[in-house]
Formats: structure tokens, C-alpha cells, sequence
């Protein structure tokens, strides 16, 4: 009987490995999965069937239900196909960041892109340009090309590819603007320069295990390979940047004291929804989780200053200590209850907006002195108390503070920000 028994297990065991598993990539994360994936077959003996496409194309493939095991796509992808259901949320792993780089063809000469002033007059000067209409790069250039006032010219210049850096190599368009991963990996182009400081944007590739594999397992499996330190050479060789981990990232439901339980469900009759962002590594004190969301309940739903105010002077807070799951989180919100997109734009270059309403520049002289000067002066002090009332400057105290412990316990964790959409936060320069 237990010859039998081991059998099977032994049976079972190898049944598993055999299972083919079918991963979805990302054309950014192609040549990386390629190094990786014959590594982990290797490792574990499980075989993998592996396809390539942008992250858009591979959305519309999981919306209408192609069967695969793992999906490595954009952040921003990630996060919709999970909460679509389509992706096990709990197996989400941020692998790599990468910015966006100029392709060239390797006979052509190398235009000067090292500032925005240079960027703009080698785009001018091009005869072409090409980049995936539908890829993580796309909207990162339209809005460059927007600031720069060239929008209708690089509209006329633009060849769409379906790969950048292989249009270049194929001398379709003059220049190619992708993911610098894609570039470094496609013979015959070269990769010439990163976008500019100032306008350049990084895209972050995650992994996650389709909600209906039946090989959970094993996706598990490959999911840490692709992460864990292991990785991380192959990461940098690839043109990418390993993602710092996540230090205090989500509990497991099952691995939660009585206490933490406790927090938990309290959370979730508080505000109707499961635990997000900062409380998930404040849940290691859940007596100080609780008191915290208690505070941000009337802080947030309920102080004397209006939505519009409170949601400014929170991203005011979020620009300060450049914590970028806050400012995502709160910036749709605070253009949905009015703040001009423009006076946020410029706070997250770490300008002093133009067209502020007096509120808004009350609160911004406020929050500025406040974090910056450890103080407030007495003009400042009372144009805010005419404004705002006693009680109002004392909920603005409190929402610079309460916002000020989630931005260091975000930042001291590490938790991931993911992509809004929203403006990148750069550090303020000292």
C-alpha cells in the first residue's frame, strides 16, 4: 500500500511537471522571458510554451478568454485584467522597469537628444519617426510632443510599426521610440539615447497568473524565477531595472493573526472595500492601522475644508515626500472635484503653478512653509485662519500629517505604485 501511495505521489508529481505552461509576454520583456524561460525549464522540468505581442494586443487576447497560464504585461494592464478578473490579483509581481530610447539605424548618425531643447530639434529635422501605435511608449511620446508644441508635425512624420526598433533596423523611419529593453534586443538597430530627464517616463512590467490556470502551482512558480535575485543580472543585461522589493507587502488571508483579522474586517465595514496601499504594511500594528484609518475616515470624508481642497493639499503632501501611490491615488480625484490639471501638472515638475485659485495658493504657501520651514508665518498663518477658519487650519494640520505618515509608511515599505496615467514625481532638487 505504500509503494502504491508513493507512486502515485511520484505520479502526480511528474504529471505536473509535464504540464506545458503557456506564458503571455509583453515585446518589452521579450528577450528577458527568452533568457529565463529555458532556465526555469531547466530548474523544474516544466515545459513552457511562450508568445509574444504588445500589451495592448495581449489584453484584447485575455478579454476574450485565450487560455494561457501567466501573463508579463505593463502594470497598468496588470491591474485592469485583475480587476476584470482575469488575472489572480494575489499573484501579481512587479519584474522590471525600463525607460523609453531612440532607435537608429546602425549606418546613421547620432542625433542629440540629451535635452529637451536637443530632442525637439532632432524630432524637427527628421524626416520620420516611428513608434507602436498602441504600445506602453505611445502615450508617453504624444504627451512630449504635445509640450513641445509638435503634435500636427510629428503626426505627419509618424510610420506605425508594429516593433520600433525592428522598423529602424529595416530603415522604414528615420528614428524609433520604444522601450529601451526592445531596442538593445532587435539586430540591426541601435540603441542611441534615453529620452531626456525631464520628460522621461519609466514603464513598469509586472507578472500574474491567469485566474483560471489549472496550473496554479507551477505559475507561481515561474512568476518568482522571473523576480527573484536570481533574475536580476539578466534584468540589467536586458536594458531593464530590477524592481526594489516590496518590504512589507500584503498579508496572506490565511496567515493573519486574530488581531490583524480583526483590523481587517473593521476596515471593511468602515469604507466598504478591501485594504489597499498603506495598510498593508501598517496591518503589522493593527491596533495603529485601525486608529489611523479611523482618522483618515473624518480627515478625508468629513474635515471642514471642501473635497477639493483636502484632495489639493493631500497631493500637496504626496509632491513633498515624492510618494507616488499617493499622488496616483488622490490626482484623478482632485481633477474630478475641480483642480485644474494644468496647477497639478506643474506641482509634480515641482513648479509654483500659475492660475491657482486663492484657496489653492493660500494652501500651497501653507503646506510649503509647513514641511519645508518646520513653520508657518504670521501673514501666511492668517490668510489661511480668514480663509479656512480655526477649525479648518487645525483639519489642514491634521490632513498634512495623517497624509505625511502614509507617504513614509509607503515609502519605508516600498509598496508599489503602479500606473495611473498620472505625472511621474521626480525628486525635488535640494
Amino acid at each position: 500500500m505504500r509503494l502504491f501511495t508513493a507512486a502515485l505521489v511520484i505520479a502526480i508529481a511528474s504529471n505536473v511537471n509535464a504540464q506545458s505552461l503557456t506564458i503571455l509576454s509583453s515585446n518589452a520583456t521579450k528577450a528577458l522571458i527568452e533568457e529565463l524561460g529555458p532556465q526555469f525549464e531547466k530548474a523544474t522540468g516544466q515545459k513552457l510554451t511562450i508568445r509574444f505581442d504588445n500589451s495592448t494586443a495581449l489584453k484584447a487576447r485575455i478579454e476574450k478568454n485565450e487560455a494561457f497560464d501567466v501573463a508579463v504585461m505593463t502594470t497598468t494592464v496588470i491591474s485592469d485584467l485583475a480587476m476584470a478578473g482575469k488575472l489572480a490579483a494575489s499573484s501579481r509581481k512587479d519584474i522590471a522597469r525600463t525607460g523609453v530610447g531612440m532607435a537608429i539605424h546602425p549606418l546613421a548618425t547620432k542625433p542629440d537628444i540629451s535635452s529637451l531643447d536637443t530632442l525637439k530639434g532632432a524630432l524637427i529635422t527628421t524626416p520620420s519617426i516611428t513608434y507602436v501605435e498602441q504600445g506602453a511608449s505611445a502615450s508617453i511620446l504624444r504627451s512630449i510632443f504635445a509640450r513641445l508644441g509638435l503634435t500636427e508635425l510629428m503626426n505627419a512624420k509618424t510610420v506605425y510599426s508594429e516593433n520600433a526598433a525592428q522598423a529602424v533596423a529595416e530603415k522604414k523611419a528615420e528614428l524609433g521610440f520604444t522601450q529601451i529593453s526592445e531596442i538593445l534586443n532587435i539586430p540591426g538597430a541601435t540603441f542611441a539615447a534615453p529620452l531626456p530627464p525631464e520628460v522621461q517616463v519609466y514603464t513598469t512590467f509586472a507578472a500574474a497568473a491567469s485566474a483560471t490556470t489549472a496550473s496554479a502551482e507551477g505559475a507561481r512558480r515561474f512568476i518568482a524565477f522571473i523576480s527573484g535575485p536570481q533574475a536580476a543580472a539578466v534584468i540589467k543585461r536586458k536594458g531593464m531595472e530590477p524592481i526594489p522589493p516590496d518590504r512589507l507587502p500584503p498579508i496572506a488571508a490565511a496567515q493573519l493573526t486574530p488581531a490583524q483579522r480583526e483590523a481587517v474586517d473593521a476596515f471593511k465595514t468602515a469604507r466598504g472595500v478591501e485594504i489597499s496601499g498603506p495598510f498593508h504594511p501598517l496591518l503589522r500594528s493593527p491596533e495603529l492601522m485601525t486608529r489611523a484609518r479611523a482618522m483618515g475616515d473624518y480627515l478625508r470624508y468629513k474635515s471642514a475644508l471642501p473635497s477639493r481642497v483636502s484632495e489639493f493639499l493631500i497631493l500637496l503632501t504626496a509632491r513633498e515626500w515624492t510618494q507616488q501611490y499617493e499622488w496616483n491615488a488622490h490626482y484623478p480625484i482632485a481633477v474630478k472635484a475641480g483642480v485644474k490639471r494644468e496647477v497639478l501638472d506643474a506641482i509634480a515638475e515641482g513648479r509654483r503653478p500659475s492660475g491657482m485659485t486663492s484657496e489653492e495658493t493660500i494652501l500651497y504657501d501653507f503646506s510649503r512653509e509647513l514641511h519645508r520651514n518646520k513653520a508657518i508665518s504670521d501673514a501666511t498663518y492668517e490668510r489661511a485662519l480668514n480663509a479656512f477658519g480655526e477649525q479648518g487650519v487645525v483639519d489642514a494640520i491634521g490632513i498634512s500629517g495623517y497624509y505625511t505618515l502614509l507617504a513614509m509608511t509607503l515609502n519605508t515599505a516600498r509598496t508599489p505604485a503602479g500606473e495611473s496615467g498620472s505625472p511621474i514625481l521626480r525628486p525635488i532638487p535640494k
